[in-house]
């Protein structure tokens, strides 16, 4: 990522600060996509308190192939409070690349250890470059735009 620091310090341990993206977000606003633009301005979006954080949530599946250019491309990200899930879907449209890297070169691991440490969305000539970096890969999709979905807020006390 360009901007969010997402640093392993020790076995499950990271330092995660995007005050550095915060900073920049304001003059990139403009040349982000208006999907893109509402998401990651989203005044929760790097509250790690906030319910509509993107931290720590889980990545439920990858689509069984990646997407033809100019395909859409579905991620389903979820966040387990007690017995409530609760989630996030991002619909990428336009797509022209979806690139998976993991640490170790092996497949993507989608156990309850790789969650989300954070993300970043770039403006791009396509439309925008949303990078998420988990505990131990980062999925990086190229697309014209992408809408973020949350799933309505838990109860509260539903915990």
């Amino acid at each position: 990522m360009e901007h969010v620091v997402v640093e392993r310090q020790d076995r499950g341990v990271h330092r995660h600060d995007p005050n550095a993206y915060l900073a920049v977000l304001p003059d990139l606003r403009e040349s982000l996509p208006a999907g893109a633009r509402a998401f990651a301005c989203d005044p929760g979006h790097y509250d790690f308190q906030a319910p509509r954080c993107v931290k720590d949530l889980k990545l439920a599946a990858l689509p069984p192939a990646l997407p033809a250019a100019s395909a859409g491309f579905e991620l389903r990200l979820l966040c387990c409070r007690g017995e409530q899930e609760h989630g996030l879907t991002l619909r990428y449209t336009g797509v022209s690349e979806v690139d998976v890297t993991t640490d170790d070169g092996g497949p993507l691991d989608l156990g309850d250890v790789n969650s989300l440490r954070l993300d970043e969305i770039l403006p791009h000539p396509a439309g925008c470059t949303h990078e998420l970096r988990f505990t131990t890969a980062t999925i990086r999709v190229t697309c014209a735009d992408l809408v973020a979905d949350w799933d309505p807020d838990p109860a509260p006390g539903a915990d």
